[in-house]
């Protein structure tokens, strides 16, 4: 509810920086409880994963754009969460960096977009917002290209 109830600006920080801050400080934390999570890796795994599942689907009932991006904020740090503790590795950390590096530019991107649709449409309903390729094309290339980012597409 935070991302949605938010001004533009504080949800393009919260989701830029202070979601990534978790996941830095427990890459700073995997060093000291190494021997914890190599014992219980599995139980984090399982429950980053399903949890990063679960939002996916909630993801697919959201008519608010703010709060689809804001769901799909959380599957993806899930994902960070897993990729930190499933290797234990020097892989495991970068991967998880490089994913909260890109996510946190995708998403800010995304939310400033939710806002300029906002302010021209007067709604963030998706069911409002289609079709807007013929009115607003370049607003439709940057949507189109930072929502296929955030699927993480080549």
């Amino acid at each position: 509810k935070t991302h949605v109830e938010a001004p533009v600006s504080g949800s393009m920080i919260l989701a830029g920086i202070m979601l990534k801050l978790g996941g830095y400080g427990l890459m700073r934390v995997m060093n000291l409880i190494l021997t914890i999570g190599m014992k219980y890796n599995f139980i984090f795994i399982i429950i980053s994963l399903v949890g990063g599942f679960f939002v996916s689907l909630m993801c697919l009932r959201q008519s608010d754009i703010k709060s689809l991006i804001a769901y799909s904020s959380v599957a993806h740090m899930g994902l960070v969460l897993a990729g930190i503790i499933m290797t234990l590795n020097v892989w495991g950390f970068w991967g998880s960096l490089v994913m909260m590096l890109a996510h946190g530019l995708c998403s800010s991107g995304l939310f400033c977009l939710a806002n300029i649709a906002y302010e021209r449409i007067l709604s963030r309903s998706l069911y409002l917002n289609k079709g807007m390729m013929n009115i607003m094309p370049s607003l439709s290339l940057w949507w189109f290209l930072l929502s296929a980012s955030n699927m993480a597409a080549p």
